[in-house]
């Protein structure tokens, strides 16, 4: 069941606000499924994970629908009366005011994005319509007391009840958790917001999670469960529920007691939809949300969603199904669900037939939108289906995949279905696909291999990159071969020789080879470099050059014109460097590439650095902090204005870190622009401009063109000049956000770079928020990694003793195929984080130099060095000693 339109609107306005996370989204989407549908934002308050109130102004502040109260507003019998009593009822709309002359109604809706309720009340009453919310209990409360031909009986509805609010509030202050202030505040808050006040408090970190439900457990009288792990509920006790109905419900049955069933939920106000799902008394128990989703999990992973299915449709009954999946867990069976619910004859063929192929071909998913606009990780998606169809996930860049196995299954079948077979288990294959629903791919599979099928959940983009590694490989030493057999004569080569040349399919296939090798082994970037004796290529992975492949110096004319024409370079230029950009499309790989050219003696020699997508630009969450300096990071970059300096040398990853601040604070209600030499990362939603020196648009033109483009947020991708630092610094200022880049070696040193470009330290101290120095470190291998003691030297380098790392454990990489032999494998960052608070303006203001600044940051403001951060990773077994060595220098 997917979907509708506005609900996936309204998801990503909430992900957009961050009211809600990915987690709660997928909770809200498994959900939706096992209910057979409904509408998301009632999914999202039932499950307690943001308020009805708190959507309302979600939909107000993006959309410009405002919130009515029924209850206060004068409601207008002349409107009303225009809209038939069955029409209000079915599409949750009421009339309550109407401009008869120029026939518009102001109608609250409790769905106001869903066309179709619009279009039928127009319809209905011939009127324009003027949208506006409605709360739910308020709308069943006007239509019921309105339209007295419904025979509804009439709600009684009221505000917020302040004696329960009260209560809870009574319980905190007498358990110590909140102060008499801080519940204050909160009730304000809440009276705004219109959320629990438990949870406005845990908002504010006021209170924990655990404290909240301990008040609640004790509001309700019901016992509080800190430890769900320790049921071990028999599969008896577990069969009262459904997968659908626990997640519905949110709640899992635990075990008998004294007659009743004891249930652990999320919400105590829950029980008497339970004890109606399970048909006998339930005792109630709280238990907090992650705690119960671990629960469901663990207790109900069989594949039952066909099952459910077929209940949804209409052809088995819940008891049905119950007693089919009891048989399954009894007997232990390996036999489909569906074929026991035939055996039992409460199923016909025809109708598993259908419903697997309904299953199959369901409508488009939220999902796939929002992993598009870059809301949500294909890894979540991936995890997500597969915790849903009660598949094993799988990380291909983890798992062994059996080239004999793989090969089973043809090239063109892999890419169609985007499948790779990773290992035979008994007589079955394993295959990893996209989406296992795909019943079609499934059978093909059975068919072509004669074996049967089990399919488990792995990324689009790790199966691609595997059916790339095993199915479009080129055996580079027979082009090698091609190569050698060409003209050596490089000095009769002239351009039209050249063009000859590059017909020769070989060249064409050795530049198409190293790109894909490159892309394949996660390389940043490609360096082609001419020798006296041949031409090297190298590939820069996780910071360090690889050597790939030595080819016959005699292609290095022919391969370096192929790679200008990618380019729409002048081939026949060789004196001078070029520019340029190659977009690359073979296979399954696509990929865009900065192109430089170099003059050399031997040649020419070409860079190519190749560009991630947008989309693969990480969340802040995802950019390796440390838990001390996240939380001053988070609050430092969300100030309305100021200017935020990212610093490090090249490669350092700042380009990373700044577009993944732009992509937390750039809001649909700001205007964002960005000045870049070049633009790498096309990010739709902000304005980009790029820089371009022989027309005259410089870092200094752009900037000066932004403050006259009414900014909220401006990007400089880099400070080089005084007129680029002062014109930035008056931005910020004159209360714009300003996030840019700076090559300093620490962080205390951009405010002395600042100076040194004649930025007086009085506007330096009032208009800087925040510097981030950074590194890149590699990551220890996970495949390869062994616990190692430490190098003496290693340590005396680093001013440590023994004593200081006695209860860490050391890893190191050995080497194996995962990492190339290398004992690491991917990056991550370290961090010195200054926060300019009121002791470092002082300092600023005072002349202080940059180690003196760095001093009284230590003292008062929370900053610790690069080498600091690194040391605690490396103690973590992150990464290694030697590699905070050889990139930190204190």
């Amino acid at each position: 069941m997917s979907l509708s339109i506005s609900d996936r609107r309204l998801g990503a306005m909430l992900l957009e606000q961050g009211l809600i996370s990915d987690e709660d989204l997928h909770r809200a989407i498994e959900a939706h499924t096992a209910m057979g549908g409904g509408r998301l934002s009632d999914i999202l308050i039932q499950h307690n994970i943001v308020s009805e109130r708190r959507i309302a102004k979600v939909i107000e502040e993006n959309l410009g629908i405002p919130l009515i109260d029924l209850l206060k507003e004068s409601l207008d019998p002349s409107a009303y009366q225009l809209l038939p009593g069955q029409t209000a009822q079915q599409h949750n709309a009421f009339p309550f005011a109407a401009d008869h002359a120029r026939r518009i109604l102001k109608v609250a809706f409790l769905d106001p994005l869903h066309n179709m309720s619009l279009e039928t009340v127009e319809d209905d009453t011939n009127y324009s319509v003027e949208p506006y919310q409605g709360l739910r209990s308020q709308l069943q409360w006007a239509i019921a007391k309105h339209y007295p031909e419904l025979n509804l009986s009439i709600p009684e509805v009221t505000d917020i009840g302040h004696s329960e609010v009260a209560k809870v509030g009574q319980i905190m202050l007498r358990r110590g958790f909140i102060k008499e202030t801080q519940l204050t505040e909160a009730l304000s808050e809440q009276q705004k917001s219109g959320e629990p006040l438990g949870r406005v408090l845990v908002r504010m970190k006021y209170i924990s999670e655990e404290q909240l439900y301990e008040v609640l457990s004790e509001h309700a009288g019901v016992p509080f469960i800190r430890n769900p792990k320790d049921y071990e509920p028999s599969d008896e006790v577990l069969g009262h529920m459904l997968r659908s109905d626990s997640i519905r419900l949110q709640a899992v049955p635990l075990e008998e007691h004294s007659g009743a069933l004891l249930v652990g939920s999320s919400d105590f106000r829950n029980r008497a939809d339970i004890e109606a799902a399970v048909g006998r008394p339930v005792k109630l128990a709280l238990i907090l949300p992650l705690a119960l989703q671990e629960l469901i999990e663990r207790f109900y992973p069989e594949k039952s969603a066909l099952g459910e299915t077929l209940m949804q449709q209409g052809k088995i009954t819940r008891e049905q199904l119950l007693e089919g999946l009891s048989i399954q867990r009894r007997t232990r069976s390996n036999k489909p669900l569906g074929e026991i619910l035939v055996d039992l004859g409460y199923l016909k063929v025809e109708d598993l037939e259908s419903a697997l192929s309904n299953q199959k071909s369901s409508g488009t998913r939220l999902e796939d939108t929002l992993v598009q606009s870059g809301k949500i990780s294909e890894e979540t998606i991936a995890r997500s289906l597969a915790l849903q169809l009660g598949y094993e996930y799988v990380n291909l860049n983890e798992a062994q995949v059996q080239l004999a196995v793989a090969q089973m299954v043809s090239e063109s079948t892999a890419r169609r279905y985007t499948v790779i077979p990773l290992r035979m288990q008994g007589n079955a294959l394993v295959v990893a696909m996209k989406d296992p629903r795909h019943i079609f791919a499934i059978d093909d599979l059975r068919v072509m291999t004669g074996r049967e099928i089990i399919p488990v959940v792995a990324q689009e983009k790790d199966i691609l990159k595997i059916i790339e590694r095993i199915h479009g490989n080129t055996d580079i030493s027979s082009l090698n071969k091609e190569l050698a057999a060409m003209r050596k004569d490089a000095a009769k080569e002239e351009q039209n020789s050249v063009l000859d040349a590059l017909d020769d399919n070989a060249i064409v296939k050795v530049v198409d080879t190293i790109i894909r090798e490159a892309a394949l082994q996660e390389a940043s970037d490609i360096h082609i470099e001419p020798n006296p004796t041949s031409l090297k290529v190298r590939f820069r992975v996780d910071g360090a050059l690889r050597e790939y492949q030595e080819l016959p110096k005699s292609a290095a004319n022919s391969i370096a014109a192929r790679i200008k024409i990618l380019g729409n370079l002048d081939i026949a230029e060789r004196r001078i460097p070029q520019d340029g950009r190659v977009r690359f499309r073979k296979g399954a790989i696509d990929l865009d590439l900065r192109l430089s050219t170099l003059p050399t003696v031997y040649g020419e020699k070409i860079v190519m650095r190749l560009l991630q997508k947008a989309s693969n630009i990480p969340e802040v969450e995802q950019l390796g902090f440390s838990e001390h300096n996240y939380q001053r990071f988070i609050d430092t970059i969300e100030k309305p204005y100021g200017i935020f300096l990212i610093t490090g040398p090249t490669g350092s990853g700042k380009s990373f870190t700044t577009f993944s601040i732009l992509k937390r604070i750039s809001t649909p209600d700001s205007n964002t622009t960005t000045v870049e030499d070049p633009v790498e990362y096309e990010i739709p939603g902000i304005n980009q401009t790029q820089v371009n020196v022989q027309a005259g648009m410089t870092f200094a033109r752009a900037l000066r063109s932004f403050l006259r483009q009414d900014p909220d947020i401006i990007m400089v991708g880099e400070i080089r000049d005084g007129e680029t630092a002062q014109i930035a610094t008056e931005a910020a200022l004159t209360g714009h956000l300003v996030i840019a880049t700076l090559h300093t070696n620490d962080a205390p040193g951009a405010i002395t770079r600042l100076e040194e470009m004649g930025v007086e330290s009085f506007n330096i101290s009032a208009a800087l928020i925040g510097v981030l120095a950074q590194r890149l470190v590699r990551r220890v291998c996970q495949n390869c990694k062994v616990a190692v003691s430490a190098d003496p030297e290693v340590l005396r380098k680093l001013g440590l003793q023994e004593k200081d790392i006695k209860n860490a454990t050391l890893y190191r990489g050995t080497g194996c195929a995962k990492c190339n032999q290398t004992g690491y494998k991917g990056r991550m960052a370290i961090h010195e984080l200054l926060v300019v608070d009121e002791h470092v303006k002082k300092g600023i203001n005072t002349g202080k130099a940059a180690t003196e600044i760095k001093e009284i940051a230590m003292q008062h403001s929370g900053l610790k060095t690069l080498r600091t951060d690194g040391l605690e990773k490396a103690l973590q077994g992150m990464t290694t000693l030697e590699e905070i060595l050889g990139n930190t220098n204190e």
